[in-house]
């Protein structure tokens, strides 16, 4: 028996408290077509697509997110400034992913945009997968790196990244040289590295390799 639009909406507010997005994800599809063909009207439809999109982007699902602004009315992504954020946020992130955008972009996104009780936790989590995403990186081009470079990165203070990098990911920090000494990331067996990631590793070694130049 298909559950009601109620029953997936506490499910998903459920989801959504204990940031489980990626259970989060199935449940608001549903919501989507429920609410767009059977249920019409039931809640607002920004209520849905708003979490949908966060969402997707923190499973860095950039696909999923670009086919969810399709279906988004024209009016629906000018009239509620939440889900025009994301929208700015997801395009900052393929500038990003194609290697001609700046993480900064989307940090200042996300922190300069007032994000609902709802969800903030999603923003908070999106942020986190962006900075591990970049950390793992970063682990993977250097044995060794400059803090400074290091906290630009993942736009935090200096004093900030060298606390959360050695406390989170067992980083060393050498407060003499300046220097932080990344930890690698664990190697997940069977996992083949895509020629994507090899582009965004190559993309920044060589963007560290110009700042310490300059």
């Amino acid at each position: 028996m298909a559950l009601t639009t109620q029953a997936l909406l506490e499910q998903a507010d459920v989801c959504l408290q204990n940031g489980r997005y990626q259970d989060l994800i199935p449940l608001y599809e549903q919501l989507e077509f429920q609410v767009s063909v059977i249920d019409i009207d039931a809640v607002p439809m920004n209520t849905i697509y708003e979490p949908l999109l966060a969402s997707y982007l923190v499973a860095n699902d950039l696909f999923s997110a670009r086919s969810l602004v399709h279906r988004i009315p024209e009016d629906f992504k000018t009239q509620h400034p939440q889900l025009t954020t994301l929208i700015q946020v997801m395009e900052a992130m393929r500038q990003w992913e194609r290697q001609n955008g700046s993480l900064k972009d989307i940090y200042a996104l996300l922190h300069q945009s007032r994000w609902n009780t709802s969800l903030a936790p999603l923003i908070a989590l999106l942020q986190d997968s962006i900075q591990n995403r970049e950390l793992d990186l970063l682990a993977k081009a250097y044995t060794s790196l400059p803090l400074h470079l290091a906290a630009s990165r993942i736009w935090l203070e200096e004093d900030t990244a060298a606390e959360q990098l050695v406390a989170t990911r067992g980083w060393r920090f050498d407060a003499a040289t300046g220097l932080l000494y990344p930890k690698a990331p664990e190697v997940t067996p069977n996992r083949s590295v895509g020629l994507q990631e090899v582009r965004k590793l190559a993309d920044v070694v060589a963007h560290l390799e110009v700042r310490q130049e300059s």
